[in-house]
């Protein structure tokens, strides 16, 4: 029975995903009784249709009509349930979501029942068991990726999204009274003098402007930004040895500069050139009374002329045109910092920015929600700053979004579980599931780190002749494979092109940058857990050119990786007239892949043109040798780190000592599903197999496992976007690599 049901799955699965991205053509949407009935009517003809093309495809297929039957009856009970939640949606995106969450729930009871039936001793099934577990985590970050996915393509209604606010016909004198606050630490003085003047440019009447310096290291610096602000009525403050980072420099400004007439506090980075109109668009929008913030979408500058810049940029923006918009709908969007305005006795009564947070805004952001402030992302962008310059400076900041939004967890967690509001937690539960989806997400790229010691000591045990390790490879087990792994990964870029408007390819190099930064998040995901500060490492914005071994110096850690998997992939080829071998060298292909895009992406980014100004900035950084000791220091220890335990885990996988004496891997046949007989040892085994039959044709019991995988993001912690998803496996699983799309889950951090 549940055979059936996985096979319905696999059928379903891409007929939905295909039906979700085919792009139709748009038509205005509204809200009302009858939208409402014609998406419930469609979606219920919908499921019909595709329950029908399930039966036809079981019974092609050779299960008998009983079994095929209740296969389709499976997927269309999941169809209805889910109809309630799903009500905003096309029937595409329903349909999409209803029966891959399917594919997920059956895969993951079959695998576990799957596990104890192998019997393959206790340390066996007690390892079978925890790669489960992990297969279970995956299936959950899947769903907060797939969630988005369904509502930024499915959504025919939106009940809070802000594409184009209309300026409110409010007299001058009744525009509320603005400070905007611009903090700075070791900034070329061009680049922020740039941003002032712009803010001389916004079309507003009452606003004033703070520079606040906080611990810029050379006088030179931040001499100009006080001589700019004296002509200019602008105040300016910096400060020596000041505690708590920008956090710190933020709270100076607030208590001891800001004018007391002052309602909303802006914050804009340093890099950051406004548009006239940000002031008088967004403003309005506190009209509101519990509106507590406003957050426009983070834009770039100076990405056109270059392909890797070019594909950062999407990678960026997808967090802004998906998860922003679809958290919103649950009033679970960020304050992400720049580009965003708050209300200073909301911020007040919060006691300030906590300066124990190095993401202090979207860690803001929550404690305003849990206080029952309202928070609006506003679709338009209203300014552009500038990207990472160097491959090494964007892996700085994805390091530092991941380790704050491990501390908001660590901190937070227990407000976001689900629960009803009290008055020391207004949060509701879209809301709650809004931040804790979000910070849960980081850990999608320690699960693929996970994943590929998994592939390794696979690819090992093969290779040596070695016995099942965890859990024997099942027809079904292999046919669920590539169903998962290609579903996330087109997933992933239909909706980076579809979001962003990237060319395939581009969305495509989009998502690589995102694989080739999991290490470092994985990295920060664990030492968020248990240290208690992190050094405040800030984003520099330059960097020297560099030769192409100097690349793979500067991620010698990423190169080390992506060369074992090399290795692994020859081990998994060197038995390739089996299927194991080849299913487990496909599988090890994507995050070798990841891994080897860290060093190139590293030269891209060097090489890529730039206007001049940005090159000159992109040059100023690595000058200083001391700054430039640090990171390679501290990167050198951690990347040591990392590979010494990738490396030592797949080799004690690898030795584990199997419930059977090490022989050539046996045939197993798959379940029979007439009768429901288990699989049994096929009589003699051969060498070799035939392709998976979705009967009784026989597939390998190796070791290889099987993957999964978990696309971004980008922030919130990417954010990275594609579903993650349980990955099959026999002796382990796949990598599930998942980045939130840059600032997904996570979020933009000061500087």
């Amino acid at each position: 029975m549940l055979a059936a049901l996985v096979l319905a799955g696999i059928v379903a699965a891409p007929i939905g995903t295909a039906g979700l991205l085919v792009q139709a053509r748009r038509r205005v949407r509204t809200s009302g009784t009858w939208p409402s009935i014609r998406r419930f009517v469609l979606a219920v003809g919908g499921t019909v249709v595709l329950a029908a093309v399930v039966v036809a495809a079981l019974r092609a297929l050779g299960d008998s009509e009983q079994l095929a039957v209740d296969g389709a009856a499976g997927l269309a009970v999941s169809s209805l349930v889910w109809l309630p939640v799903t009500r905003r949606w096309n029937a595409r995106g329903h349909l999409c979501w209803s029966s891959t969450i399917f594919l997920f729930v059956v895969y993951l009871a079959f695998v576990l029942q799957w596990t104890f039936k192998s019997h393959l001793g206790p340390a066996s099934t007690a390892g079978g068991l925890l790669l489960w577990l992990f297969e279970l985590f995956a299936a959950i970050l899947a769903c907060a990726y797939l969630w988005e996915i369904c509502d930024a393509l499915g959504s025919e209604h939106w009940r809070r999204r802000l594409s184009r606010p209309q300026p409110a016909s409010v007299r001058d004198s009744d525009l509320p009274f603005i400070s905007l606050h611009v903090p700075a630490h070791n900034e070329p003085p061009d680049m922020v003098l740039d941003t002032l003047r712009a803010l001389l440019r916004l079309d507003y009447p009452n606003f004033e402007v703070i520079v606040i310096d906080d611990n810029t290291d050379e006088e030179a610096l931040w001499r100009p930004l006080e001589a700019w602000c004296a002509r200019h009525s602008a105040k300016f403050k910096h400060l020596e040895n000041w505690p708590g980072y920008k956090s710190g420099a933020l709270n100076y400004a607030l208590r001891e500069m800001t004018d007391p007439r002052a309602e909303i506090i802006g914050v804009i980075d340093s890099d950051y050139q406004l548009e006239p109109g940000f002031l008088r668009r967004c403003a309005p929008l506190f009209a509101d009374p519990w509106v507590g913030f406003t957050q426009a979408p983070q834009d770039y500058r100076g990405w056109h002329r270059a392909r890797y810049y070019r594909r950062l940029y999407y990678s960026y923006s997808y967090f802004f045109a998906v998860s922003q918009p679809s958290r919103n709908e649950r009033d679970g969007a960020i304050f992400a910092g720049t580009m965003g305005l708050i209300r200073r006795v909301a911020l007040e009564q919060l006691g300030g920015w906590d300066e124990w947070c190095i993401t202090e805004d979207a860690e803001l952001s929550l404690r305003l929600a849990r206080a029952g402030w309202s928070g609006l992302h506003v679709d338009e962008s209203w300014g552009k700053g500038i990207m990472p310059l160097t491959f090494e400076a964007l892996k700085g900041q994805r390091y530092r979004w991941c380790f704050g939004g491990i501390q908001i967890l660590r901190m937070h967690w227990r407000s976001l579980l689900p629960g009803r509001a009290s008055a020391q937690n207004r949060m509701t539960t879209g809301q709650r599931w809004s931040y804790l989806s979000g910070g849960l997400q980081w850990y999608g790229d320690l699960l693929g780190l996970l994943f590929l010691v998994f592939l390794l000591a696979g690819a090992a045990n093969l290779a040596t002749g070695g016995g099942e390790l965890f859990r024997k490879l099942t027809a079904f087990l292999v046919a669920t494979v590539p169903v998962l792994v290609l579903l996330g990964l087109v997933r992933a870029v239909a909706l980076l092109r579809r979001g962003t408007g990237a060319s395939w390819r581009d969305a495509l190099g989009a998502f690589f940058i995102w694989q080739s930064t999991s290490l470092v998040v994985a990295r920060a995901s664990v030492l968020a857990l248990f240290a208690r500060k992190a050094a405040f490492l800030r984003t520099p914005k330059t960097s020297e050119k560099q030769r192409w071994w100097e690349a793979l110096r500067a991620n010698w850690a990423e190169s080390t990786l992506a060369l074992l998997g090399l290795v692994g992939m020859g081990f998994a080829l060197s038995k390739a007239t089996e299927l194991a071998g080849m299913l487990l060298a496909g599988l090890l292909l994507f995050p070798t892949l990841g891994m080897a895009a860290a060093p190139f992406n590293s030269w891209a980014a060097q090489r890529a043109a730039l206007p001049a100004d940005l090159t000159a900035w992109r040059t100023m950084e690595w000058k200083r040798s001391r700054h430039r000791r640090a990171v390679v220091r501290g990167a050198a220890v951690g990347g040591l780190v990392t590979v010494g335990c990738v490396v030592a885990a797949a080799v004690a996988l690898m030795l584990t000592p199997s419930a059977h004496p090490v022989q050539p891997p046996q045939l197993v046949t798959a379940p029979k599903h007439a009768t429901g007989q288990p699989h049994r040892p096929a009589p003699k085994p051969t060498p070799t197999s035939s392709s998976p039959s979705p009967t009784s044709s026989p597939a390998p019991a190796s070791s290889s496992p099987a993957p999964t995988t978990s696309s971004p993001a980008p922030a919130s912690s990417s954010p990275a976007p594609a579903s993650s998803s349980p990955a099959p496996a026999s002796s382990s699983p796949a990598p599930a690599s998942s980045n939130s799309p840059a600032p997904a889950s996570s979020t933009r951090a000061a500087g």
